[in-house]
C-alpha cells in the first residue's frame, strides 16, 4: 500500500476515534429525559414514603415532603430559565427546629472569605424582588450574625479548610460538627459540597441549600439524611442542662 493511503487510512481512523468520544461525551453531558427522572423520582419517593409534587409554581419545579423523629421537612427544587445568574437549586428546610435568633451559618470557606473580601453580606438572594418586611428583617439580621460572628474553631483541620462555621454559641458548633458530619459532607453526590452547600439557622428554623444543575435521587436523599442529622443534633443541644447560659460561649458581639 502506497505511503499516502496508509496516511488517508490513518487520519481516518483519527476521524472516527475523535468522533466516537465526541459523542459518548455528549451523552454523558445531555441531561436525563426530564419526564423519566420525575416518573423516578415519583416511585422512589413513593417508596420512602414522601410526598412528591411535580406542580410548578414561579421557579419552584417540584417538591418533596416527609416527617422523621417529630421532624417535618419540605425539599423544594427551584430554577429559572429566564434568569441565568440564579443557579438551580435544592433547598431543604424545617421549621420543626428553631433558635431564639440567628443561631448558625455554614458555608464554603472560600465563598466566605470572597464574601469578605468584596464587603458583601453572605445573604442568601431570594427568589422575590419584592422583599416582605419578614424577607427584610431576616436579611438584616444575617448580614449583622455574618459581619460580627468570628469563625467557630470546629472540627478537623481538613474541614476547616473547606467550610467556615459561625455559631452564636460555640458549645453549639461543637455539638452540630463531628467525625460523621464531616463524612457526610466529605462524601455527597456530586462532590464539591464546600462550592454548593450552605447552612442557615435562626428563628425561621433550619435552612440548608446546595446548588444542583441536575438533581438526582442519591443527592436528594443524602441532602434529606443530612438536614435530619442537623436538627437531631441541635434539638439535644437545645435539651442540654445550662445551653440557655450563653456568657463565655458566646462569640463577643454576635447577634
Amino acid at each position: 500500500m502506497a505511503p499516502l493511503e496508509w496516511l488517508a487510512l490513518f487520519l481516518a481512523a483519527l476521524v472516527a476515534v475523535g468522533g466516537s468520544a465526541w459523542l459518548m461525551q455528549r451523552r454523558r453531558a445531555a441531561p436525563a429525559d426530564p419526564a423519566a427522572a420525575a416518573r423516578k423520582r415519583a416511585r422512589r419517593a413513593r417508596d420512602l414514603g414522601w410526598v412528591y409534587d411535580e406542580t410548578v409554581t414561579g421557579d419552584t419545579q417540584f417538591t418533596l415532603r416527609g416527617t422523621e423523629a417529630g421532624v417535618k421537612w419540605k425539599i423544594r427544587y427551584h430554577a429559572d430559565a429566564t434568569r441565568p445568574d440564579e443557579r438551580p437549586t435544592l433547598t431543604w428546610a424545617t421549621r420543626s427546629v428553631q433558635g431564639g435568633a440567628t443561631e448558625l451559618r455554614v458555608i464554603g470557606r472560600a465563598r466566605y472569605e470572597r464574601g469578605k473580601a468584596n464587603f458583601e453580606p453572605m445573604v442568601e438572594k431570594l427568589s422575590s424582588l419584592i422583599l416582605s418586611p419578614r424577607d427584610i428583617a431576616a436579611a438584616q439580621a444575617r448580614a449583622e450574625f455574618v459581619e460580627r460572628t468570628a469563625p467557630a474553631e470546629v472540627g478537623t483541620e481538613t474541614f476547616r479548610e473547606k467550610f467556615t462555621v459561625l455559631a452564636r454559641n460555640n458549645r453549639l458548633a461543637r455539638a452540630l460538627f463531628n467525625g460523621k458530619i464531616e463524612a457526610s459532607l466529605a462524601k455527597w453526590p456530586g462532590g464539591a459540597a464546600e462550592d454548593r452547600l450552605s447552612i442557615w439557622l435562626d428563628w425561621q428554623g433550619l435552612r440548608i441549600d446546595v446548588e444542583s444543575p441536575q438533581p438526582r435521587m442519591a443527592e436528594i436523599e443524602h441532602l434529606v439524611a443530612f438536614g435530619l442529622a442537623i436538627a437531631a443534633k441541635y434539638r439535644r443541644h437545645a435539651a442540654s442542662p445550662g445551653v440557655t447560659v450563653f456568657m463565655e460561649e458566646t462569640q463577643p458581639g454576635s447577634v
